[in-house]
């Protein structure tokens, strides 16, 4: 997990470079460390840093790197991130990062965070032993699907 492995959680006040342009594609936010949640030492509360964020209109989603839209970027003035890498070049940690619209004195992404909506998720997911092990094809079968069958049994005289 990023959230606990990353040496760095910081907020950082974004600095503003829009010349109107609005093209997809990787670009290099820079910004000023206004909150230092985790370091090791190399970043403090004034360090100017660099990072890569792909930035993209709605539809228009990379495969694999993170990303955000330029209209969230557009108000953009605040982000909170987990980072690696040798200041002030960094790379973000994963997706670790979000707008935020003012620093905060609690971070307002946590490890624990984290942990509550992968268990919100766990509840969420199928597996033999919530659906019974016996009927676990079924699950995946619309009654649509089943019908469907029911009528081929029937048609084959197997009804």
């Amino acid at each position: 997990m990023c959230r606990c492995t990353a040496p760095f959680h910081v907020q950082l006040e974004l600095e503003k470079v829009r010349n109107g342009e609005r093209v997809s594609g990787q670009k290099q936010f820079r910004g000023r460390v206004v909150r230092v949640f985790r370091t090791d030492s190399r970043l403090t509360i004034g360090d100017d840093i660099e990072f890569p964020l792909w930035v993209c209109q709605k539809g228009d989603e990379p495969t694999g790197p993170a990303y955000i839209y330029d209209d969230d970027l557009a108000g953009a003035a605040f982000m909170e991130a987990y980072l690696y890498g040798t200041p002030p070049s960094c790379e973000l940690a994963a997706y670790e990062f979000g707008v935020i619209s003012a620093p905060t004195d609690q971070p307002t992404m946590s490890p624990a965070d984290l942990e509550k909506l992968l268990d919100q998720d766990r509840e969420k997911v199928a597996t033999p032993e919530r659906v019974g092990t016996a009927k676990w094809w079924q699950f995946w079968r619309t009654p649509a699907a089943r019908n469907s069958a029911r009528d081929d049994r029937n048609r084959e005289g197997r009804g």
